[in-house]
């Protein structure tokens, strides 16, 4: 997962976003992560470090961005069409939307609109991920009180492609934390038009990370949802540790990379048909891969990574705009 969300007071856009929640005037201000990017604060629409993390993924062996975007006049928006998009073409990567505005937008309505504008505009670039012959967009649902209902779900769909032709949906929907354990609903491996069903994360619902712990979940998982005729896409991650911005806060340790190396054992053995990377670059969240100057190696889980897909990762020149921190 890429997040194209970040904002710097001292770049063209004159505040502080995601980065930090201090004021647009404040030159240093406090983090929302625990740790730093290699590279310093960045603005997401930097073609130079969108090419650079691009470079990375493909180094590392990552096949995709699924870019997390809230509207086409966000910009996380602005940044897919108008610089990400056209990067990943440049060198020759795979990108897709992720929509958050499902999840959180009580009114369908303005979400077909905008994303069927979108997709009309991107989903034929060359660079635009597809499955099956079809354009990919990932459905967004967090775990607790999620919005979409099979209803909804078929609203929104229905309503995208009368616009834009047909989509490979891939939607998240896991169960709820007041449930027992992962579990997708039967209800929605059940829904035709939903041909891969998977979650974001582990740790709004199983707070247990170990290999030991996953595996059974994981491959219960694959199995109920390949007994259903469905794909499944299950997440790894490298950790997680949200404490420098919530009191309520989790972490998950990293433990030199063992974290990871379990994770993506556990996707692997279950089959998964897709493994989703929770995630490039999340920074307040902290389960970033992207180079951080807080790691003695800043490329080591990087090079986890690469491992798991049998190459040997070379670390890519530094943007040009970048001054490493």
């Amino acid at each position: 997962m890429y997040y194209a969300w970040y904002e710097t007071a001292t770049g063209p856009h004159g505040r502080w976003k995601q980065w930090s929640d201090d004021p647009a005037t404040e030159k240093n201000p406090k983090p929302k992560s625990t740790a730093q990017p290699l590279i310093g604060y960045y603005d997401s629409d930097n073609s130079a470090v969108v090419r650079w993390h691009i470079r990375l993924a493909k180094a590392s062996g990552i096949d995709a961005f699924l870019v997390s975007w809230w509207g086409q006049n966000h910009l996380s928006g602005i940044s897919f069409e108008k610089v990400i998009l056209p990067t990943a073409q440049a060198e020759g990567f795979k990108v897709a939307i992720c929509s958050e505005l499902a999840q959180f937008h009580d009114d369908l309505k303005p979400v077909v609109n905008q994303m069927s504008e979108t997709l009309r505009r991107v989903k034929d670039n060359p660079a635009y991920l597809r499955f099956e012959g079809k354009p990919v967009v990932y459905l967004y649902q967090v775990p607790f009180a999620p919005k979409l209902t099979p209803e909804t779900f078929a609203e929104l769909t229905q309503g995208i492609e009368k616009e834009v032709g047909p989509i490979y949906w891939m939607m998240d929907k896991v169960g709820n934390p007041n449930d027992t354990g992962l579990k997708f609903p039967p209800d929605w491996l059940k829904i035709p038009e939903i041909p891969m069903i998977g979650f974001y994360g582990t740790f709004s619902i199983e707070r247990r990370w170990s290999y030991q712990d996953l595996a059974p979940s994981y491959a219960r998982l694959a199995q109920e949802t390949h007994a259903a005729g469905k794909k499944v896409f299950l997440p790894v991650h490298p950790g997680h540790d949200n404490s420098g911005f919530r009191t309520d806060n989790f972490i998950m340790p990293r433990d030199k990379g063992q974290t990871l190396r379990g994770y993506l054992r556990a996707a692997t053995e279950a089959k998964a048909d897709v493994v989703l990377l929770t995630s490039f670059n999340e920074w307040p969240e902290t389960t970033v891969v992207e180079p951080s100057s807080s790691w003695p190696d800043p490329y080591f889980y990087l090079k986890i990574l690469a491992k798991w897909k049998g190459i040997k990762f070379k670390p890519v020149p530094l943007p040009e705009s970048a001054s490493p921190r």
